[in-house]
């Protein structure tokens, strides 16, 4: 029997017979692929854009590699970031980590949910380069791995190996590593505060700790996303 499945768009490619494969983060089966056929390329093109959530019919089958789907169309559109090229930029790194991350079909409601939530949010809200901070600081609380936030003046300076402040530096980390607006990202509450003040130094040196942090518990290799530089660097 056919259902409405929802999910955020991934990636794509084009098969020998002319369909499109998708790879969705599907929000109830995890990530999964599936296959367009007999579809309007212009809108199939429109619709497989990065932080695009659709909704589609599939007669999903978990045992099944790869499902068909049909009636595909947008669960909310992204104007705002689609027609901002610094907020799109973002979209397209992110949604390659994302890719790097998430393995096939390991559901994670909360890990959905929150993704979706900060979509809204960046839609929503001015652009501001710490969006990629919030963002993975997000990610790595939903994977069950987030940083602990236990900064005091006896533990001053992260460890990622421990993945808390310790006493002692850690010569893995810079000499100047700004482990207080650290903490304070860490605290924040929300999922995405665009007025997070910070330096642009220092913005770039928590975003080369985060991305240390999941290539040393091997949640990505950094070496294998190809627009790394650009999101460690990007729009200072």
């Amino acid at each position: 029997m056919s259902q409405t499945i929802e999910g955020l768009f991934l990636k794509s490619t084009i098969t020998k017979n002319n369909s499109i494969l998708i790879d969705i983060l599907t929000e109830n089966y995890g990530r999964c692929n599936f296959v367009i056929s007999n579809t309007n390329r212009k809108k199939s093109n429109f619709l497989l854009q990065p932080f695009h959530f659709l909704e589609f019919s599939s007669k999903f089958n978990n045992e099944k590699k790869i499902n068909s789907a049909s009636s595909i169309d947008l669960v909310f559109s992204v104007v705002n970031i689609l027609s901002d090229i610094r907020k799109t930029g973002y979209a397209i790194l992110i949604t390659e980590i994302l890719t790097k991350v998430i393995q096939p079909q390991e559901k994670n409601t909360l890990l959905y949910s929150s993704i979706k939530d900060m979509v809204i949010s960046f839609e929503s809200n001015p652009f501001s380069p710490v969006f990629g901070l919030f963002f993975i600081k997000n990610l790595l609380n939903c994977l069950g791995i987030k940083p602990i936030n236990n900064y005091s003046s006896e533990n001053q300076y992260f460890n990622p190996k421990d993945g808390k402040f310790c006493s002692i530096k850690n010569n893995d980390i810079e000499e100047d590593f700004p482990n207080k607006d650290f903490s304070k990202l860490l605290g924040t509450k929300i999922d995405y505060d665009p007025y997070f003040l910070i330096s642009n130094t220092n913005r770039r040196k928590i975003m080369n700790l985060l991305l240390y942090f999941m290539n040393y518990h091997g949640l990505i290799n950094t070496t294998k996303i190809k627009s790394i530089q650009i999101l460690q660097s990007l729009y200072d």
